[in-house]
Formats: C-alpha cells, structure tokens, sequence
C-alpha cells in the first residue's frame, strides 16, 4: 500500500471567482478566511502524525498577505506556485503565461524566504497536448503538478517532448468505474461522491503506478460560507445570473464540506501521509 500524498491549492476562492465573473481584476483578500482554513488543514495534518504538505499559492496572496504565506512556510510547507491570479493559462499565449509566472514566482520567493521549485496550473488548465507553455514552465521550476493522468506512460511521453528537462508530477483522472464520469484524485470529487469512490481511485492510480496524491482547497476545509460571495457582491450581474451563482456555490462551501475531514483522516489512517512534494519527487515524478 503506498503513501498518500496530499497538496493543497491555495486560493481565495471570493477573490477568484469574482475575477473569473468580471466583477472585479482584484481588490483585499479574505485574510481571517484564509488563516482559519490554514489553521484547520495544519490540525489536521498534526493530528495524522504531523507531516508537512505542499501549498500551491497564489502569487496575490503572497503579495497582499505576505505574513501567512511566511508562516506556513516557517512551520515547515512547502511554497509552490499557483500562478499569480487564479485564471486559464490555456486562454494566454505563452508569453503572457511566462510573465505572469515571473511576477507570482517573485512575490512567492519574497514572502516565503524560501526557493519555489514547484508548480500547478489554476484548475489544472494549462495546454496538454502542446509543449510550448510547458517549455517556458520549464525555464523557472524544477517540478509541475498540472499534468493529468492515467498512467505514467503519458507523463513520461509528454515530458519527453519538451525542449528544457521538467519533472512532471501528475495528478490521477480517470473513469473509477465503466459508467462514471471522469473523475480526479482530490477537489470537488473527493467531497461530493461517496467514500467508495475515492478509495477506488486510489487502487486505480497504484496499480497504474501513480503514487495517490490528493489534492484539496481552503474552503474545503471550512463549512461556514466564509469565502461565498454575497447577493450584494454578485449583483451587478443581473438578478438570474446572481442568483445561479448564490445557489452554484453551494457545491463548493456546502455540500460535503463537514464530512471531508472524516473521509481524508480515513485514507490518511489506512495510507499514512508522505509529506512535502520537493522532497519526494524521486518517488513521485517522471
């Protein structure tokens, strides 16, 4: 049975979404939202023989909130990248991509005090079947958590076509039954479908031979809506489509958030947790 291996993408999900509707490029984060959500995750690790995680931040969190993003890297994360703003690196070219990585790369290195070594794409969407993101990825980081696979062999294909070497690190998605949609290994999945699902996931990806490496977010860890946006926030979109996204955002910061932390202290039990990603990418990377 192998080791669990757990990340989190760290994000504040009012800021992002707002971003991602139009309502606004950026404005102040959810600071309290965010330190709580911290502070549950690292519980939660303490409590599972404290081992430490990887963090894939934002950059505009290191940028407006320098402090926690030293904290978490001085009680022993890894600081990764989650790119700057949390938008589709698949809708950049290539050029826009690089220097949007350059100014999250900076802020990060500057808050942590630590060398950033590691990368995920917003949502996992960064170009997979061309190489030329991937090429300039390559330039700044040792190791990239963006890819998504079934099996090694498609990694190692795709990692063989690029120009500059990068490990790539994947994540697992896949059908776990023949009727079932294509599923990931972490997130919104992990939440919202039953136990079973999960640990038929994990099977899958050992016997592929991808280590199992759960990926979760902040609001995952917190039941309470701190990081919905009100009727007031989302209302210049117009009474039908504010009100979508009143409801819509329950998938995210209701449903299934109070039983996560019982089902990842179930397969954190029956794995054991690995610790940081930088320092087991012998095990996990190709």
């Amino acid at each position: 049975m192998s080791l669990l291996f757990l990340s989190i993408d760290f994000e504040d999900f009012s800021h992002d979404l707002g971003r991602d509707l139009g309502l606004w490029k950026t404005r102040p984060l959810r600071l309290e939202a965010l330190t709580r959500a911290y502070e549950a995750i690292e519980r939660f690790l303490q409590a599972h023989g404290g081992a430490r995680a990887t963090f894939f931040c934002t950059g505009i969190i290191a940028e407006q909130t320098p402090g926690l993003i030293a904290r978490i890297a001085a009680e022993g994360h890894e600081i990764a990248c989650h790119y700057h703003f949390h938008d589709h690196i698949d809708e950049e070219t290539p050029e826009a991509f690089g220097a949007n990585l350059l100014t999250a790369l900076k802020a990060l290195r500057a808050a942590s005090g630590q060398s950033v070594t590691g990368f995920r794409a917003p949502k996992f969407r960064i170009p997979q079947t061309s190489p030329a993101h991937y090429n300039i990825l390559a330039q700044y980081v040792d190791y990239d958590s963006s890819f998504l696979a079934a099996h090694p062999h498609q990694a190692k294909a795709f990692a063989a076509s690029l120009a500059t070497p990068l490990k790539l690190l994947p994540v697992y998605a896949a059908r776990p039954a023949a009727l079932s949609p294509k599923m990931r290994l972490g997130g919104t999945y992990m939440k919202l479908f039953p136990r079973a699902a999960t640990t038929r996931l994990i099977a899958s990806s050992e016997a592929a031979g991808l280590p199992p490496h759960i990926y979760l977010h902040p609001y995952e860890f917190l039941s309470d809506g701190s990081f919905t946006l009100s009727r007031k926030e989302l209302a210049p979109l117009g009474p039908a489509k504010a009100a979508y996204w009143r409801v819509r955002q329950a998938q995210w910061h209701t449903v299934g958030n109070r039983s996560l932390p019982q089902k990842l202290s179930h397969f954190a039990q029956h794995h054991g947790l690995g610790g940081r990603l930088d320092q087991n990418l012998q095990t996990l990377a190709f």
